[in-house]
C-alpha cells in the first residue's frame, strides 16, 4: 500500500467514526452526581426518611448517569428511542409554529403536529438542523427533541410507584417485606433515571440548535468548535475543580412544581435554561468561562438543576394516591406469592417497623 493509500484509508476511518459519533449528553458523571446530591439535600422534611439514607443516595447518584450508558450499546433502535429524550432545541420548534411555551402536553400530539407540518411543506423540512449533512443513522436529526416529555412522563411513573407503595403501606397485614422492598426499589430506580434528564435540562446546550458550537449566521463570532459541548459537560467542571462538597452549603430549596400545572412548570424551567445559551457563548468568547465568572455560571446551573430535580421528585410524591383496584386485589388474593398457590396455613410475613 502506498503512502497516499494509507493516508486515504486513515481519513476514511476517521470520517466514518465522526459520522456515527452520537450527540453528546449534558454533564459528565460528576455533574449529574452533583445535581443529584443537591436534590437529595433539598428534599423537604415531610418526604420519607428512608429516601435520605446513604444506601439510597448512593443508588440515586449511580443511576443519574444511566441513560448515558445506554448510548454505549450503539444500537439503532435504542438510540432512536432514547437519544432525543436528552434535549429539545427551542429554535427548531419555531419552524413548527411552537415554542417551549406552547408545546402540546402529550408526546404523540407533538409528533402528529410535526408530521402534518412536514407533509404540508416538505421542502422546508427536507434538511436537518443546522444543515448537518452526516448520515442520520438513528433517524433523530429532523426532530427538535423530547426532553420535557421525558421529564413529565417519568414524574408520573414515579408517582405511580408511590401509589403502589402507599397502597401497600395502608394494608400491612396483606403484604410481605419483599413486596414493600420491591416497591421502594422501583421508586428509587425511576427517581434516579429522572435525575439524568432534569440535570440535562440545566445545561444550556441541551436547549438549543447551537449544541455543538454555533451554527448558521454568526455575526458575533461565537465558537463553532464541536468540542464546546463536551467541554461544558465535564471539562469546565474539571478545570474549576467544582465538587458537591463545594456547593452543598449553597443548596436551594426544592423548586415549586405543581401536580396540576407540572407541564407549565417543567417548560418554565427549561426556558430559563434556554435564555442562558448566548450568555454561555459570550463567556467562552471573552475567556471569562475560565475565570471566576465562568465558575459561578456553571455552579449556578448545577444548583438550579438540583433544586428543579427535588421539585419534580416532590411533585411525584404528592401525586400518589391509594389504588382501589390494588386494594381489592390485596383483600381478595394476598397474602401469597404471585403465581403460586395459596397454602391453607399461609400467613402474612411480618412488616419490619
Amino acid at each position: 500500500m502506498t503512502r497516499h493509500e494509507v493516508v486515504g484509508t486513515l481519513m476514511l476511518i476517521i470520517t466514518c467514526f465522526s459520522l456515527h459519533a452520537p450527540r453528546a449528553s449534558a454533564w459528565d458523571e460528576d455533574g449529574h452526581a452533583i445535581v443529584t446530591h443537591l436534590a437529595i439535600d433539598a428534599l423537604p422534611g415531610d418526604m420519607p426518611e428512608w429516601l435520605k439514607s446513604p444506601q439510597v443516595r448512593e443508588r440515586l447518584v449511580y443511576l443519574s448517569s444511566e441513560p448515558d450508558r445506554w448510548r454505549g450499546q450503539h444500537n439503532v433502535h435504542l438510540d432512536h428511542i432514547s437519544n432525543p429524550d436528552h434535549y429539545i432545541d427551542e429554535e427548531m420548534l419555531h419552524d413548527f409554529g411552537l415554542s417551549l411555551k406552547t408545546l402540546p402536553p402529550l408526546r404523540l400530539q407533538f409528533t402528529d403536529l410535526m408530521a402534518v407540518k412536514r407533509a404540508e411543506n416538505p421542502a422546508k423540512f427536507s434538511k436537518s438542523e443546522g444543515g448537518d449533512k452526516r448520515p442520520d443513522r438513528d433517524y433523530t436529526r429532523l426532530f427538535p427533541g423530547f426532553l420535557p416529555y421525558r421529564i413529565a412522563e417519568l414524574q408520573w411513573q414515579i408517582a405511580a410507584g408511590w401509589t403502589q407503595l402507599k397502597t401497600y403501606e395502608a394494608h400491612p397485614d396483606r403484604v410481605s417485606q419483599s413486596m414493600l422492598r420491591n416497591a421502594r426499589e422501583n421508586i428509587v430506580y425511576s427517581m434516579g433515571i429522572l435525575s439524568h434528564y432534569v440535570g440535562d435540562g440545566s445545561q444550556p446546550l441541551h436547549l438549543t440548535l447551537h449544541h455543538h458550537g454555533w451554527v448558521g449566521e454568526n455575526p458575533k463570532g461565537y465558537t463553532t468548535d464541536r468540542k464546546f459541548h463536551s467541554y461544558i459537560d465535564g471539562g469546565v467542571i474539571d478545570f474549576h475543580a467544582i465538587t458537591y462538597d463545594d456547593l452543598k452549603t449553597r443548596c436551594k430549596c426544592a423548586r415549586s412544581v405543581s401536580t396540576a400545572e407540572y407541564w407549565r412548570d417543567i417548560n418554565s424551567y427549561l426556558l430559563e435554561t434556554f435564555a442562558l445559551v448566548e450568555p454561555l457563548y459570550e463567556l467562552e468568547k471573552s475567556g471569562d468561562l475560565r475565570r471566576e465568572e465562568g465558575k459561578k455560571f456553571v455552579e449556578d446551573r448545577l444548583i438550579k438543576g438540583g433544586a428543579a430535580l427535588a421539585g419534580v421528585w416532590v411533585a411525584a410524591y404528592k401525586g400518589a394516591h391509594l389504588d382501589e383496584f390494588r386494594v381489592d386485589r390485596l383483600k381478595n388474593r394476598y397474602p401469597h406469592e404471585p403465581g403460586r398457590a395459596k397454602r391453607p396455613d399461609s400467613n402474612p410475613v411480618p412488616v419490619e417497623p
